[in-house]
């Protein structure tokens, strides 16, 4: 997908957050680009990702970018992640994110989180479509959270999350919806 129309992604998922009805679009983007650290943590991993594209010199001014990044946000994010269109960081402080792990797509992450492994993977980790991984939660080894599901806050997951589940609790546990549909847990 193009750099661009990533980015444009990302900036709809955060407008869509704060107010889905403005009309002042260019307000709302100077806010983005200038005041929203969420926003420039993405806008850095993107530039990241296109920085590697570039022959010879690409990944020298990748790595630099990547320490300036590292220390400004307080986080560590591997450039080897992988991450998909529409990432949300509300508050990007103190997030840990190995290489191994693809994110998918509108995935939410805050502030706290640590996404690792607890040994040399023999696979890449994958956050499911639309995932959320609340405050300060980490998830441990080499394992799958499926689509739609949520990681409480604080919680220590050590085994995949199924799709549309919730894990929660020190180490988590797996609560499934009551009912398919109805939208409760």
């Amino acid at each position: 997908m193009a750099f661009f129309k990533i980015i444009y992604i990302d900036a709809c998922v955060y407008i869509s957050k704060w107010d889905p009805n403005s009309k002042s679009r260019i307000a709302l983007l100077i806010r983005l680009i200038f005041f929203t650290p969420g926003f420039q943590l993405n806008l850095s991993i993107r530039t990241q990702q296109q920085l590697a594209c570039i022959p010879v010199i690409g990944n020298v001014m990748r790595r630099i970018l990547w320490y300036l990044t590292t220390i400004y946000f307080s986080c560590d994010i591997d450039t080897m992640a992988h991450f998909g269109p529409g990432l949300y960081f509300p508050h990007p402080i103190g997030i840990v994110i190995g290489g191994e792990w693809d994110v998918g797509n509108y995935v939410s992450i805050l502030q706290g989180v640590t996404l690792g492994r607890s040994t040399v993977p023999s696979r890449r980790c994958r956050v499911g479509d639309r995932a959320l991984i609340a405050a300060g939660a980490k998830v441990v080894g080499q394992i799958d959270i499926g689509e739609d599901a949520r990681v409480g806050a604080n919680a220590v997951v050590l085994r995949s999350v199924p799709a549309g589940a919730t894990a929660v609790g020190v180490p988590a546990r797996i609560i499934m919806p009551k009912s398919v549909g109805d939208g409760t847990f």
